[in-house]
């Protein structure tokens, strides 16, 4: 991750891929969906773009990884 991001989103960026992929993807289908995400109500909505943006480039990288093995 890049020093882009305030301190604040990096912590949160962090913590949700720690939850693991499948619990990120179904974040951004959330947010895909145009559904509230519960998780990320104390961030502006500069922020959520931030961190959904930052959160489907991770795991672009996940899905190019797959596609190489197949």
């Amino acid at each position: 991750m890049t020093s882009k991001h305030s301190l604040k989103v990096t912590e949160k960026i962090e913590s949700i891929c720690e939850l693991g992929c499948s619990e990120v993807n179904q974040l951004l289908e959330k947010a895909g969906n145009g559904n509230k995400i519960e998780e990320l109500s104390n961030f502006s909505n500069a922020e959520i773009n931030e961190i959904i943006d930052e959160l489907s480039k991770i795991m672009s990288v996940y899905d190019i990884e797959v596609d190489k093995q197949e």
